[in-house]
């Protein structure tokens, strides 16, 4: 009766693994090709760097104003107009730099002035809109 312990050859466990012809394999040929041997741990492949870190961008980068402009423009729904004036001069800014710098981020730049600048008049015409109404039911309660 075979444990399994340190004394016993390798292929001879309790089993009858390994044995001659028993499942059309021979001891030892467990897929390997013939004339091919597992390099040995610990050594890279040829595209690993040792040492390398994260990854290193490349290309060019996108310019922080522009998604700085494209957030407040966004965001003018919630904060406001402070957000809309915000969006329009981050937007403007960062056009200038990219059109220096030749960063990308000129589609957010762009899109944030746009809906800066949307914002900001849709705001204006909506104050305009609430003083036109209340000056013409004031008007109207006074001739009344």
């Amino acid at each position: 009766m075979s444990s399994g312990g340190f004394g016993e050859q390798p292929g001879q466990g309790q089993f009858g693994e390994g044995q001659p012809g028993q499942f059309g394999q021979q001891p030892g040929q467990f897929g390997q090709q013939p004339g091919w041997q597992q390099p040995p741990y610990g050594q890279p492949g040829p595209d690993v760097h040792v040492g390398a870190g994260w990854p290193q961008p490349t290309g060019r980068r996108t310019n922080p104003l522009a998604i700085a402009a494209l957030c407040c423009a966004i965001g003018q729904v919630v904060a406001g107009p402070f957000a809309g004036i915000a969006a329009i001069v981050l937007g403007s800014i960062s056009l200038k730099r990219i059109r220096v710098t030749g960063e990308d981020g000129r589609g957010l730049a762009m899109t944030g002035l746009v809906l800066g600048i949307v914002g900001t008049l849709l705001l204006i015409l909506l104050i305009v809109f609430i003083l036109a109404f209340f000056n013409s039911v004031v008007t109207n309660v006074n001739n009344n």
